[in-house]
């Protein structure tokens, strides 16, 4: 569908690419009655570890307005999924089922979540009109401004 690199100030941090089975995204994808294919493929530009993805996407739900009560038990879990980054990692989260995500680290699966709200608000943190990063949300969905 779409690639954005996110670089802050002087760092390129990731580049990202955004697959659906059809070359389309709506917001009406992030339901939770949505069960179409999507898949979010980053290659890091930097090395991070996993302390800092957890620390960073905990960040991403408050700015969104999830509550910690609901994503403090996903970042238990992110934290025995998530290894460290080194430069040129991939990370690559799969939802081809909207109850279930799985997530790759350079083609290899590492893990799952089983939950429909986790793979919803997880892919908000890049999708949401609300993000973070407006330009590399509207590049990832095709709608580059």
């Amino acid at each position: 569908m779409g690639s954005a690199k996110l670089s802050v100030v002087f760092w390129d941090i990731y580049q990202s690419t955004l697959y659906s089975d059809d070359g389309t995204f709506t917001s009406d994808d992030l339901l939770l009655e949505s069960h179409k294919p999507l898949a979010l493929n980053i290659q890091y530009l930097r090395d991070i570890e996993a302390d800092e993805l957890i620390e960073a996407t905990a960040d991403e739900w408050d700015k969104l307005g999830v509550e910690k009560a609901t994503y403090q038990p996903w970042l238990n879990q992110l934290g025995a999924i998530w290894p460290d980054i080194q430069e040129n990692d991939e990370l690559l989260f799969v939802l081809k089922q909207a109850e279930s995500g799985v997530f790759y680290f350079n083609q290899s699966e590492i893990g799952r979540v089983a939950s429909a709200e986790f793979a919803k608000q997880f892919l908000r943190i890049w999708l949401d009109p609300q993000s973070s990063y407006p330009k590399l949300r509207n590049k990832l969905i095709g709608q580059a401004k």
